[in-house]
């Protein structure tokens, strides 16, 4: 007989996918299906179905104890009962307690060895357990021939964990990539997804390290690395490094640039005298191997800026349009210029093209605001800055909620940006 089961809660614990079971809370295996255990058991006694129908209760009302209990009774009058052993596995392994678990539905298995759930529960418990080696090929029979959506997404969640702990990356990739494609929103698969290719990054560049310890990558992605982490100056001297192997490296001086100018003062766009003529100089370089490379381009053009060098300004902006047409920050620099050659519409159709290509950048409303001001526009003015101001709010708020989230991991993660 099969005894089916849904889940109704969204997170299921599971201590190999590395859940707290106090934190997950209780997982709530929900009604039999057209009350299915209460049908199957019309050969039982009635006391038999009073049980079940109890368990069933339970089950609706979060109490899987409860159903536990129940189901043990069954037991008492009747010990080769499929359906309370498989009961009763599922209420275990959602209380918690996989060992006990797996014992209950072995024994459901050893008197119906085709009961669906059973074997999938098992599989999980297993899973939970460490043990693997038995519970992948089970937990890849059910999760490839799609089981109830959100079973399916816990049987994924604990074959990619698995796969991982068993150091198999390539598989782990695979069921992490189908996990994505059906579940592509799910932080829970967004997390081990990139659990996945942080390993898979890390053995390889393990493997360069051992096998290519003089590749000018070595020294790129330990560079990488370092301005993951804030470390600017010695992010610098790595890519420097890697320069001195490969002087024709594409990206590089770029990025030593970029981080010339957030060592000086913070952002991007506030760099300094002497900051701004040393970071110039990297962007040039760049442009000399990669001459279409656009974010060069732009930074020159926000150099010229700072330093009132309008016109040479207004060409690089240009041109980064030229490579990039829908660059919005060059738009942006363009209006910026309009401004101060007091053509406040001309820069107005440059922020309303910023603004199309990216709506809620901060830089381009503030600008436009800017401009309302400056053609007498009060209210559009007032309306701009406190979409400026939502945005930057916004933008502190996500910042805050991504650190307390990095902090309780113990790691952290490059965004990268132009």
């Amino acid at each position: 007989m099969r005894t089916f089961f849904r889940i109704v809660k969204e997170d299921a614990p599971s201590i190999s996918c590395g859940w707290d079971w106090s934190k997950a809370g209780v997982l709530v295996i929900a009604l039999l299906v057209s009350g299915a255990m209460i049908g199957q058991a019309q050969g039982n006694s009635a006391e038999i179905q009073t049980y079940l129908q109890r368990a069933r209760n339970a089950i609706t009302t979060q109490d899987l104890e409860g159903a536990s209990h129940e189901y043990a009774e069954i037991l008492k009058l009747d010990p080769r009962n499929v359906e309370a052993y498989t009961g009763m596995g599922v209420t275990l392994y959602g209380m918690g307690k996989p060992k006990e678990a797996a014992a209950a539905l072995q024994s459901a298995l050893q008197l119906d060895a085709g009961q669906i759930t059973a074997q999938v529960f098992l599989a999980l418990s297993k899973a939970a357990l460490g043990q693997c080696v038995e519970a992948i090929p089970l937990l890849n029979k059910y999760f490839d021939e799609g089981t109830e959506p959100k079973l399916r997404r816990l049987e994924g969640l604990n074959l990619v964990t698995c796969y991982e702990n068993r150091s198999d990356l390539d598989h782990a990739r695979d069921a992490a990539q189908a996990l994505n494609r059906s579940y592509p929103d799910d932080p829970e698969v967004l997390f081990h997804l990139a659990e996945v290719y942080s390993s898979l990054l890390n053995t390889t560049v393990n493997e360069l390290l051992k096998k290519h310890p003089e590749s000018y990558r070595f020294h790129q992605i330990a560079g990488e690395t370092l301005e993951a982490e804030s470390n600017y100056k010695q992010a610098i001297k790595e890519y420097r490094k890697a320069l001195e192997i490969n002087p024709r490296a594409l990206g590089l001086h770029y990025r030593i640039g970029r981080l010339i100018l957030l060592t000086a003062g913070g952002t991007e766009s506030v760099g300094g005298t002497e900051a701004d003529a040393q970071a110039l100089v990297e962007f040039q370089k760049e442009r000399v191997i990669n001459p279409v490379d656009e974010a060069s381009e732009y930074q020159i053009g926000e150099i010229f800026l700072r330093g009132q060098r309008y016109e040479e300004s207004r060409q690089q902006f240009l041109r980064a349009l030229e490579l990039s047409p829908d660059f919005a920050e060059a738009h942006v620099g363009l209006a910026k210029i309009e401004l101060e050659d007091h053509q406040p519409k001309m820069a107005l159709k440059e922020l309303e093209r910023a603004i199309q290509l990216q709506p809620k950048n901060p830089s381009a409303h503030y600008t436009l605001m800017l401009v309302y001001r400056d053609l007498g526009e009060k209210q559009q003015a007032t309306r701009e800055m406190e979409v400026f101001r939502n945005l930057k709010a916004d933008e502190d708020k996500d910042f805050r909620s991504k650190l307390q989230a990095l902090l309780a991991e113990g790691d952290s993660g490059p965004e990268k940006s132009r």
